[in-house]
């Protein structure tokens, strides 16, 4: 039988979840839950759901609805709230990246998922791009050796990165979760502590620290510099501009492009997508097939609420750094 799924948060960044919902015999979505009416409508059409199948949130008790596990692609203020209502209901959970808004609350869904004896996992699925897994299967086969130094650019425009809305650190909360957790699944290592400074340049005078640069000691002795700055010059894809320092060798990513030694290596999409294109629906599909197989009783994926904790202590662990000046070190 297929295992039973309610979607919350159904537009925008949700919309992502069709392609891998519509096409995977495994999953049936039997409810679909948002703060818009007319966004659950469409969706509706889209799941060829009935209106009483749809819930505006936060009006009705979804939680009380039959089904195996949720999904929630709202944004990461929702994400407890939201959370304690699945986990009360006795569902499994997979919530879209970051786990939660603040770190005090990310503990509390991942201890109260294991109390409960239930499945949660974070939908980091960027680590899935086939130029992070290119880094990845050269650093794990030991191309370059032991790795001892890492520098990652993140350029986001003259405006840097917002977040989807108004926070007081949007670049590492909202954005940077994801450089941070490619760190630790390229490397296979997790960070040993973390110096921080953020700030925003004269121009920028929206809301929150749209700039930061951040160096992680990890815990396999390596360094790595994290820059996250709002340019004029040019941007990076959400895959970052990498210089990754080995033993042996040297791995650089520039603008999508894998090179070893100053030697490009072929890297592209299963369907010929452009390199470029993070492809998300094709992503997320790889996502919701290891959470399934991980409720199904197959082994923990690198992406776990337990396991994605140690990214998301990387994040507030170089706020708690900015803020006071000293060098975090994780687990304090």
């Amino acid at each position: 039988m297929p295992l039973k799924i309610i979607q919350v948060g159904v537009g925008g960044f949700g919309t992502s979840w069709r392609h891998a919902l519509t096409t995977s015999p495994d999953v049936e979505v039997i409810a679909l839950v948002d703060i818009d009416r007319d966004i659950l409508k469409e969706a509706a059409d889209v799941f060829n759901l009935s209106s009483d199948k749809c819930y505006l949130n936060p009006d009705t008790n979804w939680a009380e609805i039959e089904a195996d596990f949720v999904i929630d692609s709202t944004p990461q203020l929702h994400h407890h709230t939201n959370a304690m209502k699945a986990f009360s209901g006795g569902k499994h959970l997979l919530v879209v990246k970051p786990m939660s808004d603040q770190w005090k609350t990310g503990k509390v869904m991942v201890k109260e998922a294991e109390n409960r004896g239930l499945k949660m996992a974070v939908a980091q699925q960027l680590r899935y791009h086939p130029v992070i897994m290119k880094m990845r299967d050269l650093i794990q086969s030991g191309e370059i050796g032991e790795v001892g130094y890492i520098h990652q650019d993140a350029f986001f425009g003259s405006p840097g990165y917002g977040g989807s809305y108004p926070q007081p650190y949007p670049l590492l909360v909202q954005g940077a979760i994801h450089f941070f957790d490619y760190i630790r699944w390229i490397i296979g290592s997790n960070a040993k502590s973390v110096w921080a400074e953020c700030w925003n340049p004269s121009w920028i005078n929206e809301h929150g620290c749209r700039c930061s640069y951040v160096v992680f000691e990890m815990k396999n002795n390596c360094r790595v510099c994290f820059r996250g700055v709002a340019t004029e010059s040019e941007n990076t894809n959400w895959t970052c501009n990498w210089h990754i320092e080995g033993e042996k060798g040297i791995i650089k990513l520039i603008n999508d492009h894998v090179f070893l030694n100053d030697k490009e290596i072929a890297v592209s999409w299963d369907d010929e997508t452009h390199i470029s294109d993070l492809n998300l629906p094709v992503l997320n599909k790889i996502v919701l097939d290891e959470f399934i197989s991980y409720i199904n009783g197959d082994k923990e994926p690198g992406f776990s609420g337990k396991n994605n904790l140690k990214s998301l202590e990387m994040v507030f662990g170089a706020i708690k750094s900015s803020e006071t000046g000293c060098r975090y070190t994780m687990g304090e």
